[in-house]
Protein backbone atom coordinates (compact mmCIF):
# COMPACT_ATOMS: atom_id res chain seq x y z
CA UNK A 1 0.00 0.00 0.00
CA UNK A 2 0.77 3.60 -0.44
CA UNK A 3 1.51 4.74 3.08
CA UNK A 4 4.56 2.06 3.12
CA UNK A 5 6.31 4.82 0.40
CA UNK A 6 5.25 7.82 2.18
CA UNK A 7 7.17 6.12 5.45
CA UNK A 8 9.92 4.89 3.44
CA UNK A 9 10.63 8.31 2.06
CA UNK A 10 9.90 10.74 5.16
CA UNK A 11 12.34 7.74 7.21
CA UNK A 12 14.96 8.85 4.03
CA UNK A 13 14.46 12.32 4.03
CA UNK A 14 14.36 13.37 8.02
CA UNK A 15 17.25 10.32 9.08
CA UNK A 16 18.88 13.62 11.44
CA UNK A 17 22.06 12.49 10.09
CA UNK A 18 21.52 12.52 6.71
CA UNK A 19 19.11 15.99 7.17
CA UNK A 20 22.14 17.63 8.67
CA UNK A 21 24.60 16.91 6.18
CA UNK A 22 22.27 18.05 3.51
CA UNK A 23 21.78 21.14 5.02
CA UNK A 24 25.37 21.53 5.63
CA UNK A 25 26.20 21.12 1.64
CA UNK A 26 23.43 22.94 0.79
CA UNK A 27 22.33 25.59 3.46
CA UNK A 28 18.67 24.99 3.21
CA UNK A 29 16.27 22.32 1.96
CA UNK A 30 13.91 23.36 -0.48
CA UNK A 31 10.10 22.31 -0.91
CA UNK A 32 9.06 22.53 -4.41
CA UNK A 33 6.69 19.65 -3.87
CA UNK A 34 5.83 19.43 -0.15
CA UNK A 35 2.18 19.71 -0.50
CA UNK A 36 1.89 21.99 2.89
CA UNK A 37 1.07 25.92 2.18
CA UNK A 38 4.33 27.56 3.99
CA UNK A 39 2.89 30.96 3.18
CA UNK A 40 1.94 33.35 6.08
CA UNK A 41 -1.38 33.13 7.51
CA UNK A 42 -3.84 36.03 7.49
CA UNK A 43 -2.34 38.47 10.09
CA UNK A 44 -6.30 39.13 11.06
CA UNK A 45 -6.49 35.07 12.15
CA UNK A 46 -3.16 35.12 14.03
CA UNK A 47 -3.91 38.50 16.10
CA UNK A 48 -7.44 37.01 17.19
CA UNK A 49 -6.22 33.82 17.84
CA UNK A 50 -3.55 35.33 20.15
CA UNK A 51 -5.62 37.36 21.79
CA UNK A 52 -8.09 34.04 22.25
CA UNK A 53 -5.12 32.41 24.24
CA UNK A 54 -4.33 35.66 26.38
CA UNK A 55 -7.69 36.26 27.33
CA UNK A 56 -10.01 33.55 27.15
CA UNK A 57 -9.59 29.89 29.48
CA UNK A 58 -10.73 27.77 26.31
CA UNK A 59 -12.82 25.50 28.36
CA UNK A 60 -15.07 25.06 25.80
CA UNK A 61 -12.80 23.52 23.90
CA UNK A 62 -12.06 20.86 26.41
CA UNK A 63 -15.81 19.54 27.12
CA UNK A 64 -16.78 19.09 23.64
CA UNK A 65 -15.99 16.14 21.26
CA UNK A 66 -17.60 17.49 18.45
CA UNK A 67 -15.53 20.70 18.74
CA UNK A 68 -15.75 23.99 19.98
CA UNK A 69 -19.79 24.38 19.30
CA UNK A 70 -19.42 28.25 18.30
CA UNK A 71 -16.85 26.89 15.57
CA UNK A 72 -19.27 24.16 14.75
CA UNK A 73 -21.93 27.48 14.45
CA UNK A 74 -19.71 29.26 12.37
CA UNK A 75 -18.91 26.07 9.69
CA UNK A 76 -23.02 25.28 9.72
CA UNK A 77 -23.20 29.49 8.70
CA UNK A 78 -20.62 29.66 5.66
CA UNK A 79 -21.77 26.49 4.93
CA UNK A 80 -25.54 27.78 4.35
CA UNK A 81 -23.90 30.54 2.70
CA UNK A 82 -22.20 28.51 -0.25
CA UNK A 83 -24.98 26.20 -0.44
CA UNK A 84 -27.69 28.44 -0.36
CA UNK A 85 -31.37 27.67 -0.66
CA UNK A 86 -34.11 27.39 2.38
CA UNK A 87 -33.53 23.77 2.22
CA UNK A 88 -29.82 23.09 3.08
CA UNK A 89 -30.92 25.13 6.84
CA UNK A 90 -32.87 21.98 7.35
CA UNK A 91 -30.34 19.39 5.61
CA UNK A 92 -27.33 20.94 7.70
CA UNK A 93 -27.35 21.59 11.32
CA UNK A 94 -24.87 21.57 14.14
CA UNK A 95 -25.76 17.62 14.37
CA UNK A 96 -24.32 16.80 10.93
CA UNK A 97 -20.88 18.97 11.68
CA UNK A 98 -17.94 17.63 13.81
CA UNK A 99 -14.63 19.12 14.00
CA UNK A 100 -11.37 16.69 14.30
CA UNK A 101 -7.50 16.40 14.32
CA UNK A 102 -7.02 17.66 11.27
CA UNK A 103 -8.69 16.56 7.78
CA UNK A 104 -6.86 13.07 8.72
CA UNK A 105 -8.74 12.33 11.85
CA UNK A 106 -11.82 12.96 9.79
CA UNK A 107 -10.93 10.22 7.71
CA UNK A 108 -9.90 7.81 10.17
CA UNK A 109 -13.41 7.80 11.98
CA UNK A 110 -15.45 8.10 8.85
CA UNK A 111 -13.72 4.93 7.25
CA UNK A 112 -14.40 3.27 10.21
CA UNK A 113 -18.15 3.62 10.62
CA UNK A 114 -18.03 3.16 6.90
CA UNK A 115 -16.28 0.01 7.17
CA UNK A 116 -17.71 -1.56 11.17
CA UNK A 117 -21.31 0.00 10.99
CA UNK A 118 -21.57 0.00 7.19
CA UNK A 119 -20.16 -2.88 6.39
CA UNK A 120 -18.20 -1.34 3.39
CA UNK A 121 -15.20 -3.33 1.87
CA UNK A 122 -13.94 -1.85 -1.27
CA UNK A 123 -13.21 1.98 -1.92
CA UNK A 124 -11.89 3.58 -5.50
CA UNK A 125 -9.86 6.75 -5.61
CA UNK A 126 -10.41 8.57 -8.33
CA UNK A 127 -7.30 9.80 -9.37
CA UNK A 128 -3.75 9.65 -6.99
CA UNK A 129 -4.24 11.03 -3.89
CA UNK A 130 -3.07 11.31 -0.35
CA UNK A 131 -1.52 8.67 0.82
CA UNK A 132 -3.03 8.12 4.59
CA UNK A 133 -6.16 6.59 2.09
CA UNK A 134 -3.87 3.60 2.10
CA UNK A 135 -3.35 3.37 5.60
CA UNK A 136 -7.15 3.98 6.81
CA UNK A 137 -8.15 1.36 4.33
CA UNK A 138 -5.25 -1.12 5.33
CA UNK A 139 -6.66 -0.64 9.11
CA UNK A 140 -10.23 -1.07 8.47
CA UNK A 141 -9.83 -4.10 6.17
CA UNK A 142 -10.99 -2.08 3.02
CA UNK A 143 -9.39 -3.11 -0.53
CA UNK A 144 -8.94 0.36 -2.22
CA UNK A 145 -7.27 0.93 -5.58
CA UNK A 146 -6.43 4.42 -7.35
CA UNK A 147 -8.53 4.66 -10.60
CA UNK A 148 -6.50 7.10 -13.21
CA UNK A 149 -7.19 8.59 -16.83
CA UNK A 150 -5.46 7.09 -19.81
CA UNK A 151 -5.08 10.11 -21.55
CA UNK A 152 -1.99 11.92 -21.87
CA UNK A 153 -1.86 15.13 -19.65
CA UNK A 154 -4.99 14.13 -17.30
CA UNK A 155 -4.62 11.88 -13.84
CA UNK A 156 -8.64 12.76 -13.11
CA UNK A 157 -10.41 10.25 -14.92
CA UNK A 158 -13.10 11.79 -16.95
CA UNK A 159 -16.60 11.53 -15.91
CA UNK A 160 -16.91 8.77 -18.78
CA UNK A 161 -14.31 6.82 -17.59
CA UNK A 162 -15.38 7.54 -14.59
CA UNK A 163 -18.17 6.07 -14.78
CA UNK A 164 -16.94 3.05 -16.38
CA UNK A 165 -14.84 2.33 -13.57
CA UNK A 166 -17.68 2.46 -11.24
CA UNK A 167 -19.92 0.06 -13.82
CA UNK A 168 -16.67 -2.11 -13.65
CA UNK A 169 -15.52 -2.42 -9.91
CA UNK A 170 -18.82 -1.61 -8.19
CA UNK A 171 -16.99 -0.09 -4.94
CA UNK A 172 -18.60 0.46 -1.58
CA UNK A 173 -16.71 3.90 -1.28
CA UNK A 174 -15.81 6.19 -3.87
CA UNK A 175 -13.29 9.11 -2.93
CA UNK A 176 -12.78 12.15 -4.65
CA UNK A 177 -11.11 15.40 -3.85
CA UNK A 178 -11.36 18.34 -5.45
CA UNK A 179 -8.87 20.01 -6.93
CA UNK A 180 -7.06 16.37 -6.42
CA UNK A 181 -4.08 15.95 -4.30
CA UNK A 182 -1.47 16.01 -6.00
CA UNK A 183 -2.22 17.38 -9.46
CA UNK A 184 -5.21 20.34 -9.11
CA UNK A 185 -7.33 18.94 -11.67
CA UNK A 186 -11.13 19.05 -10.57
CA UNK A 187 -14.34 18.49 -12.12
CA UNK A 188 -16.84 21.54 -13.05
CA UNK A 189 -20.61 21.78 -11.69
CA UNK A 190 -22.10 19.82 -14.22
CA UNK A 191 -18.98 17.07 -13.84
CA UNK A 192 -19.98 16.88 -10.47
CA UNK A 193 -23.13 16.58 -10.09
CA UNK A 194 -23.41 13.86 -12.49
CA UNK A 195 -20.95 12.11 -10.91
CA UNK A 196 -22.87 12.13 -7.34
CA UNK A 197 -26.15 11.05 -9.72
CA UNK A 198 -23.63 7.93 -10.55
CA UNK A 199 -22.30 6.93 -6.95
CA UNK A 200 -25.72 7.32 -5.32
CA UNK A 201 -27.07 5.04 -8.31
CA UNK A 202 -24.69 2.65 -7.39
CA UNK A 203 -25.35 2.43 -3.52
CA UNK A 204 -22.04 3.58 -3.26
CA UNK A 205 -20.52 6.06 -0.80
CA UNK A 206 -19.20 9.43 -1.75
CA UNK A 207 -16.13 10.62 0.53
CA UNK A 208 -15.65 14.06 -0.95
CA UNK A 209 -12.31 15.85 0.03
CA UNK A 210 -12.00 19.49 -0.42
CA UNK A 211 -8.56 19.77 1.80
CA UNK A 212 -6.52 21.02 -1.34
CA UNK A 213 -8.73 23.95 -2.26
CA UNK A 214 -7.11 27.68 -1.30
CA UNK A 215 -10.76 29.51 -0.99
CA UNK A 216 -9.24 32.33 -2.31
CA UNK A 217 -11.89 35.35 -1.70
CA UNK A 218 -11.22 37.02 -5.37
CA UNK A 219 -12.13 32.93 -6.63
CA UNK A 220 -15.19 31.51 -7.43
CA UNK A 221 -17.11 29.23 -5.28
CA UNK A 222 -15.98 25.36 -6.27
CA UNK A 223 -18.71 23.72 -7.27
CA UNK A 224 -20.12 21.21 -3.93
CA UNK A 225 -21.85 17.27 -3.61
CA UNK A 226 -25.50 19.01 -2.53
CA UNK A 227 -27.92 20.02 -3.70
CA UNK A 228 -30.03 23.05 -2.70
CA UNK A 229 -33.28 21.33 -2.50
CA UNK A 230 -31.76 18.22 -0.40
CA UNK A 231 -34.59 17.02 2.38
CA UNK A 232 -31.71 15.79 4.94
CA UNK A 233 -28.32 15.53 4.65
CA UNK A 234 -27.67 12.47 2.06
CA UNK A 235 -26.85 9.48 3.92
CA UNK A 236 -23.89 8.64 2.23
CA UNK A 237 -21.80 11.72 1.69
CA UNK A 238 -19.00 12.29 3.76
CA UNK A 239 -17.94 15.88 3.39
CA UNK A 240 -14.01 16.97 4.00
CA UNK A 241 -12.27 20.23 5.12
CA UNK A 242 -9.42 21.68 7.44
CA UNK A 243 -7.74 25.06 7.70
CA UNK A 244 -4.51 23.16 7.14
CA UNK A 245 -4.22 24.41 3.70
CA UNK A 246 -6.50 26.76 3.12
CA UNK A 247 -5.45 29.06 6.21
CA UNK A 248 -1.32 27.89 6.74
CA UNK A 249 -2.64 26.54 9.78
CA UNK A 250 -2.00 22.96 9.50
CA UNK A 251 0.02 22.64 12.48
CA UNK A 252 -3.43 23.35 14.50
CA UNK A 253 -4.83 20.37 12.99
CA UNK A 254 -8.26 21.81 12.57
CA UNK A 255 -10.58 19.43 10.13
CA UNK A 256 -14.22 19.45 10.12
CA UNK A 257 -16.58 16.69 8.91
CA UNK A 258 -20.03 17.40 7.31
CA UNK A 259 -22.47 13.86 6.94
CA UNK A 260 -25.75 12.20 7.93
CA UNK A 261 -26.12 12.49 11.89
CA UNK A 262 -25.41 8.68 12.51
CA UNK A 263 -22.18 9.43 11.11
CA UNK A 264 -21.22 12.36 13.19
CA UNK A 265 -22.31 10.31 16.31
CA UNK A 266 -19.85 7.90 15.59
CA UNK A 267 -17.48 10.75 14.91
CA UNK A 268 -17.92 12.05 17.87
CA UNK A 269 -17.68 9.26 20.16
CA UNK A 270 -14.52 7.73 18.43
CA UNK A 271 -12.93 11.45 19.36
CA UNK A 272 -14.16 10.86 22.53
CA UNK A 273 -12.57 7.97 23.17
CA UNK A 274 -9.07 8.26 21.22
CA UNK A 275 -8.28 11.98 22.28
CA UNK A 276 -11.55 12.83 24.53
CA UNK A 277 -12.40 16.47 22.23
CA UNK A 278 -10.48 17.69 19.01
CA UNK A 279 -7.66 20.31 20.30
CA UNK A 280 -7.86 23.21 18.55
CA UNK A 281 -6.23 26.69 20.25
CA UNK A 282 -7.21 29.33 17.84
CA UNK A 283 -11.42 28.67 17.62
CA UNK A 284 -11.70 32.44 16.88
CA UNK A 285 -9.64 32.28 14.22
CA UNK A 286 -11.39 30.01 12.36
CA UNK A 287 -14.57 31.10 13.42
CA UNK A 288 -13.58 34.12 11.56
CA UNK A 289 -12.22 32.79 8.98
CA UNK A 290 -15.28 31.45 8.00
CA UNK A 291 -17.54 35.07 8.34
CA UNK A 292 -14.86 36.46 6.14
CA UNK A 293 -15.39 33.38 4.00
CA UNK A 294 -19.17 34.55 3.37
CA UNK A 295 -17.76 38.23 3.30
CA UNK A 296 -15.87 37.70 0.86
CA UNK A 297 -18.71 35.97 -1.50
CA UNK A 298 -21.21 38.47 -0.66
CA UNK A 299 -18.38 41.19 -1.78
CA UNK A 300 -17.73 39.21 -4.85
CA UNK A 301 -21.83 39.06 -5.90
CA UNK A 302 -21.37 42.82 -5.92
CA UNK A 303 -18.87 42.62 -8.28
CA UNK A 304 -20.76 41.18 -10.82
CA UNK A 305 -21.73 43.02 -13.92
CA UNK A 306 -20.32 46.38 -12.26
CA UNK A 307 -17.37 48.09 -12.96
CA UNK A 308 -16.67 49.38 -10.19
CA UNK A 309 -18.50 48.79 -6.63
CA UNK A 310 -17.62 51.76 -3.71
CA UNK A 311 -16.34 51.13 -0.64
CA UNK A 312 -19.74 51.82 1.57
CA UNK A 313 -21.18 48.95 -0.39
CA UNK A 314 -18.26 46.69 0.28
CA UNK A 315 -18.63 47.66 3.86
CA UNK A 316 -22.10 46.84 3.62
CA UNK A 317 -22.00 43.55 2.23
CA UNK A 318 -19.61 42.65 5.25
CA UNK A 319 -22.24 44.18 7.78
CA UNK A 320 -24.31 41.96 6.27
CA UNK A 321 -22.60 38.61 6.66
CA UNK A 322 -21.68 39.37 10.29
CA UNK A 323 -24.87 40.21 11.27
CA UNK A 324 -25.88 36.63 9.70
CA UNK A 325 -22.94 35.03 11.28
CA UNK A 326 -24.08 36.93 14.83
CA UNK A 327 -27.29 35.38 14.64
CA UNK A 328 -25.77 31.55 13.88
CA UNK A 329 -23.10 32.24 17.14
CA UNK A 330 -25.31 33.50 19.48
CA UNK A 331 -27.89 31.07 19.16
CA UNK A 332 -25.91 27.99 19.04
CA UNK A 333 -23.22 29.02 21.48
CA UNK A 334 -24.54 31.51 23.96
CA UNK A 335 -22.48 30.91 27.05
CA UNK A 336 -18.80 31.90 28.46
CA UNK A 337 -15.67 29.75 27.81
CA UNK A 338 -16.11 28.03 30.74
CA UNK A 339 -19.89 27.16 30.81
CA UNK A 340 -20.65 29.60 33.70
CA UNK A 341 -22.21 32.34 32.41
CA UNK A 342 -23.54 34.08 29.31
CA UNK A 343 -21.53 36.12 26.83
CA UNK A 344 -19.93 33.27 24.52
CA UNK A 345 -17.43 33.34 21.53
CA UNK A 346 -19.51 35.97 19.27
CA UNK A 347 -19.12 38.35 22.36
CA UNK A 348 -15.61 38.10 22.53
CA UNK A 349 -15.26 38.24 18.66
CA UNK A 350 -17.57 41.20 17.70
CA UNK A 351 -15.90 43.20 20.85
CA UNK A 352 -12.44 42.64 19.00
CA UNK A 353 -13.08 43.11 15.50
CA UNK A 354 -12.87 45.83 13.21
CA UNK A 355 -14.83 44.20 10.29
CA UNK A 356 -14.56 46.18 7.59
CA UNK A 357 -10.90 46.80 8.00
CA UNK A 358 -10.46 42.99 8.90
CA UNK A 359 -12.23 41.97 5.96
CA UNK A 360 -9.85 44.27 3.69
CA UNK A 361 -6.56 43.27 5.69
CA UNK A 362 -7.80 39.33 4.98
CA UNK A 363 -8.62 40.17 1.03
CA UNK A 364 -5.27 41.39 0.67
CA UNK A 365 -2.91 39.51 2.17
CA UNK A 366 -4.73 36.49 0.50
CA UNK A 367 -4.58 38.14 -2.82
CA UNK A 368 -1.10 38.32 -2.01
CA UNK A 369 -0.85 34.65 -1.32
CA UNK A 370 -2.18 33.49 -5.00
CA UNK A 371 0.07 36.41 -6.37
CA UNK A 372 2.81 34.79 -4.61
CA UNK A 373 1.49 31.06 -5.73
CA UNK A 374 0.78 32.52 -9.36
CA UNK A 375 4.86 34.12 -9.85
CA UNK A 376 5.82 31.08 -8.32
CA UNK A 377 4.53 29.31 -11.21
CA UNK A 378 5.74 31.65 -13.76
CA UNK A 379 9.28 30.90 -12.40
CA UNK A 380 8.77 26.99 -12.97
CA UNK A 381 7.69 27.73 -16.48
CA UNK A 382 10.58 29.86 -16.93
CA UNK A 383 13.80 27.90 -15.48
CA UNK A 384 12.30 24.59 -15.91
CA UNK A 385 9.94 24.42 -18.84
CA UNK A 386 11.77 22.80 -21.33
CA UNK A 387 12.40 20.08 -18.86
CA UNK A 388 8.99 18.67 -18.32
CA UNK A 389 7.90 16.14 -20.52
CA UNK A 390 4.43 16.33 -19.60
CA UNK A 391 2.54 19.25 -17.29
CA UNK A 392 -1.10 18.57 -16.34
CA UNK A 393 -2.30 22.57 -16.16
CA UNK A 394 -3.77 22.97 -12.18
CA UNK A 395 -7.23 24.42 -12.35
CA UNK A 396 -7.24 25.24 -8.84
CA UNK A 397 -5.10 25.09 -5.67
CA UNK A 398 -1.48 25.11 -5.42
CA UNK A 399 -0.08 21.51 -6.54
CA UNK A 400 0.03 20.57 -10.11
CA UNK A 401 1.76 17.42 -11.29
CA UNK A 402 5.16 17.33 -14.02
CA UNK A 403 7.06 14.25 -15.59
CA UNK A 404 10.80 14.91 -16.71
CA UNK A 405 12.37 13.55 -19.11
CA UNK A 406 15.24 11.84 -16.95
CA UNK A 407 16.52 8.67 -16.99
CA UNK A 408 16.93 8.27 -13.33
CA UNK A 409 14.11 5.57 -12.08
CA UNK A 410 11.49 7.46 -9.29
CA UNK A 411 13.26 6.60 -5.79
CA UNK A 412 16.56 7.34 -7.65
CA UNK A 413 15.73 10.44 -8.92
CA UNK A 414 14.28 11.26 -5.45
CA UNK A 415 17.48 10.35 -3.19
CA UNK A 416 19.38 12.02 -5.71
CA UNK A 417 17.53 15.38 -5.33
CA UNK A 418 17.70 15.46 -2.05
CA UNK A 419 21.13 14.24 -1.40
CA UNK A 420 22.86 16.14 -3.92
CA UNK A 421 20.62 19.35 -4.54
CA UNK A 422 18.65 19.59 -0.95
CA UNK A 423 15.13 19.22 -2.65
CA UNK A 424 12.75 17.08 -1.09
CA UNK A 425 10.22 15.73 -3.74
CA UNK A 426 6.86 13.49 -3.24
CA UNK A 427 6.68 11.32 -6.52
CA UNK A 428 3.91 9.30 -8.36
CA UNK A 429 4.85 6.43 -5.85
CA UNK A 430 3.43 8.03 -2.91
CA UNK A 431 -0.02 8.75 -4.19
CA UNK A 432 -0.62 5.63 -6.23
CA UNK A 433 -2.36 1.98 -4.69
CA UNK A 434 1.73 0.49 -5.29
CA UNK A 435 5.18 0.44 -4.30
CA UNK A 436 7.31 0.28 -7.09
CA UNK A 437 10.67 2.12 -6.66
CA UNK A 438 11.63 1.20 -10.20
CA UNK A 439 9.22 2.87 -12.44
CA UNK A 440 10.77 5.60 -15.09
CA UNK A 441 7.54 7.55 -16.43
CA UNK A 442 6.55 8.98 -13.08
CA UNK A 443 5.01 12.07 -12.04
CA UNK A 444 6.18 14.88 -9.88
CA UNK A 445 3.91 16.99 -7.76
CA UNK A 446 5.43 20.48 -7.46
CA UNK A 447 3.69 22.37 -5.12
CA UNK A 448 3.44 26.78 -5.32
CA UNK A 449 3.21 27.53 -2.27
CA UNK A 450 6.00 28.58 -0.90
CA UNK A 451 8.46 31.61 -0.15
CA UNK A 452 9.27 33.25 -3.25
CA UNK A 453 13.04 33.52 -2.67
CA UNK A 454 13.20 29.91 -1.66
CA UNK A 455 11.18 28.31 -4.63
CA UNK A 456 13.32 30.42 -6.98
CA UNK A 457 16.32 29.28 -5.43
CA UNK A 458 14.90 25.25 -5.43
CA UNK A 459 13.63 25.55 -9.60
CA UNK A 460 17.73 26.43 -9.65
CA UNK A 461 19.01 23.77 -8.17
CA UNK A 462 16.20 21.22 -9.52
CA UNK A 463 17.66 22.97 -13.05
CA UNK A 464 21.63 21.97 -12.57
CA UNK A 465 20.89 18.59 -11.72
CA UNK A 466 18.59 17.96 -14.63
CA UNK A 467 21.38 19.38 -16.79
CA UNK A 468 23.91 17.00 -15.39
Amino acid sequence: MTYRSLERANAYFYDPDRRLAVLKRHGAVRYLSSGVNHLKAPAVLLEIAARELTERRLVENYTAPGGAPALLAAIAFETHERVGGDQVRGGVGLANIAMTAGATGALAAAFRYMADVAGARTALVLSLNYSYFSAICDECGIVYRTACSAEEARILPSLDEAAECLRRERPDIVVLTQPTNPSGEAYNAGELARLVELVEAAGAWLVFDEVPDLAWPDDPDPPHPVATDMRGFPRRLVWINSFSKSRSLAGLRAGWIIADEPVIGFVRRHNERSLWSPVHPGASALAVDMVLRAAARRVRALHLGCAEVSTAAIDAAVAGAVRQASRYLRLFSPWGDDFASFGGLWHFLDATVDWPLAFRRYAAELAATAAVCAANRRVFETRLGSAVQTRIRPQRGFNQCVRFGVEASEWQFARQAFDESGLDFYTERVFADHDREDAHDYWVRISTASEAAGFADGCERLSRLLCR
